[in-house]
C-alpha cells in the first residue's frame, strides 16, 4: 500500500511525500525509524500528479496573518454543535493520536459513534480530505463547526510536531470554558427561579382568587380595610389591562437583549454591566478567566503573540475588556511589553498585569496566564457562593412579604366580620 505522509525531520523541516508499507502501522514505524515526527499519514492512490512533491507552501506566520483578516465571532461553539460534543471529540482525537493511530482512522472511528449530525457530517468530510493528503488544520478550516481558535491550535501543533499535545490543549480549553459557563448559569438560576415563582403566584392570585374573594365580600355588609380595597382595585386593573403587563415584560427583556447584541449599543451596555454591583465582579472575573486561559493555550502552542491576543480578545465576551485587549495588541505591536501594556489599558486588574510581567521576564508567560485563569476560576466560585448566600434570604423575605400582604388582605375583612357578628 502507498501512504502519503507529512512529517517533521530532525532538523525541524516539514517534509511531505509517499512511502510504501504493508499497513499504516508499518508505515508509521518506518517513518519514525528514520527520525521523523509524523504529522499526518493517510492511504493514498498514487498518480503522476500526486507523486510530485508540493512546494512553495506558505509559512505558519503567513497562514496566521491571513487568518487575521477574518472576524472572530462566537469563539466557542459554531453551527449547531454543543460545546460538550466538541470537547469530547478533541479529547478522543488527542488520545488516539498519542496512541499512534492515524488521523484518518481516528476521525473515522469517532464519526461512527458521534450522535450530533452536524459534527458527524463535518468529521466525514474531514476524513475524506485527509485521505486526499490535506493537513488536518486545513480540512477543519473547511468546516463551519470549527472556529479559528481551535483551528489555529491544531495548525500550531502540526507545525511544531506536537499535534497530540495541541489537541489535548484544545480539549482542556473547551472543558474549562464549559465549566465556566456552567458556573455562570448556576449563579443566575436561583434568583431567576424565585422571581419567576413569585410572578406566577401573583398572576394566579389576581386572575383566579381575587375575583372570587371580591364576590364573596360584596355580599357581606362590612367595611373593607384599605389594603383589601387596594388589592381588589389592583385585581380589576390587572384583569382589564393584563396585556400591558405582558408588553412591558416582553419589551423589557427583548429590549435588553437587543441593546446587548446590537453592534452600536453593545459597547455602552457592556460598560453599564461593569458598573452594576455584584454583576460587575461576576462578569469581569469570568472575562478574565476565559481570555487569560485562551491566551495561555495559544502561547503554549506556539501561536504568535499578536494573533494570540486577537483571539483572546474574541473570547472576553465584554466590549470593555475587548477594548483592553485591542490596546494590548496595539501596544505590543509597537514594542511595549505585555505587563506595561496591560497596566496602561486599565481594564486589567493589577494581578493580571503583574503576572504578565513576571511571565515575560521568566519566559513562562503561558504558565503565568494559566495561573491567572485558575485564580479567577476560584474567585468566581467564591463570588457565586457569596452571591447565592446573599440572595437566598433576600428572596425568601421577598416572597414571604408577598404572601403576607395577600394573607392580610384576605383575613383582615374576615376577622372584622367575625368581630361585628359577635
Amino acid at each position: 500500500m502507498n501512504f502519503k505522509y507529512r512529517a517533521r525531520n530532525s532538523d525541524g523541516q516539514i517534509l511531505e511525500g509517499f512511502t510504501e508499507a504493508a499497513s499504516q502501522k508499518d508505515a508509521l514505524s518506518s517513518l519514525r525509524s528514520r527520525g521523523m515526527v509524523v504529522i499526518n499519514l493517510a492511504a493514498q492512490e498514487l498518480s503522476s500528479a500526486s507523486k510530485k512533491k508540493s512546494g512553495g507552501s506558505s509559512s505558519f506566520m503567513e497562514k496566521l496573518s491571513a487568518l487575521g483578516s477574518m472576524d472572530i465571532g462566537a469563539i466557542f461553539g459554531g453551527g449547531k454543535v454543543p460545546l460538550k460534543s466538541m470537547m469530547v471529540f478533541f479529547r478522543q482525537l488527542a488520545t488516539m493520536e498519542s496512541a499512534g493511530l492515524g488521523l484518518s482512522s481516528a476521525i473515522s472511528i469517532i464519526a461512527e459513534q458521534e450522535k450530533n449530525f452536524s459534527l458527524r457530517k463535518a468529521l466525514n468530510d474531514i476524513k475524506n480530505r485527509l485521505d486526499r493528503g490535506m493537513p488536518l488544520s486545513q480540512a477543519m478550516n473547511q468546516q463551519k463547526v470549527f472556529n479559528q481558535l481551535l483551528i489555529s491550535l491544531v495548525e500550531a501543533g502540526e507545525e511544531g510536531g506536537l499535534l497530540a499535545s495541541s489537541l489535548e490543549q484544545a480539549a482542556i480549553l473547551l472543558e474549562k470554558q464549559e465549566a465556566l459557563r456552567t458556573k455562570i448559569r448556576s449563579a443566575l438560576f436561583y434568583p431567576g427561579f424565585v422571581m419567576t415563582f413569585a410572578a406566577l403566584i401573583l398572576v394566579f392570585f389576581f386572575v383566579f382568587l381575587v375575583p372570587k374573594f371580591k364576590e364573596v365580600f360584596s355580599t357581606l355588609s362590612i367595611e373593607l380595610p384599605a389594603i383589601t380595597l387596594t388589592m381588589f382595585a389592583m385585581g380589576d386593573w390587572f384583569s382589564e389591562n393584563w396585556y400591558i403587563i405582558a408588553i412591558i415584560v416582553v419589551g423589557t427583556i427583548g429590549g435588553w437583549q437587543f441593546l446587548c447584541r446590537n453592534k452600536s449599543t453593545r459597547p455602552f451596555m457592556d460598560r453599564l454591566k461593569l458598573k452594576i454591583p455584584v454583576m460587575k465582579d461576576l462578569l469581569l472575573k469570568a472575562a478574565m478567566a476565559r481570555s487569560s486561559r485562551t491566551l495561555a493555550a495559544l502561547t503554549a502552542s506556539g501561536v504568535p503573540i499578536i494573533r494570540s491576543i486577537e483571539m483572546a480578545k474574541g473570547t472576553a465576551g465584554n466590549a470593555a475588556v475587548e477594548d483592553g485587549y485591542e490596546h494590548l495588541r496595539t501596544a505590543v505591536t509597537r514594542g511595549v511589553s505585555l505587563g506595561e501594556a496591560s497596566k496602561q489599558a486599565k481594564i486589567f486588574p493589577v494581578l493580571v498585569s503583574q503576572m504578565m510581567r513576571i511571565g515575560e521576564e521568566t519566559g513562562h508567560l503561558d504558565g503565568m496566564l494559566e495561573r491567572v485563569a485558575a485564580w479567577y476560576d476560584q474567585e468566581l466560585d467564591e463570588q457565586i457562593k457569596a452571591t447565592v448566600s446573599l440572595l437566598e434570604p433576600m428572596m425568601i423575605v421577598f416572597v414571604g412579604a408577598i404572601i403576607a400582604v395577600i394573607a392580610i388582605s384576605i383575613f383582615a375583612p374576615i376577622t372584622s366580620s367575625i368581630v361585628q357578628l359577635s
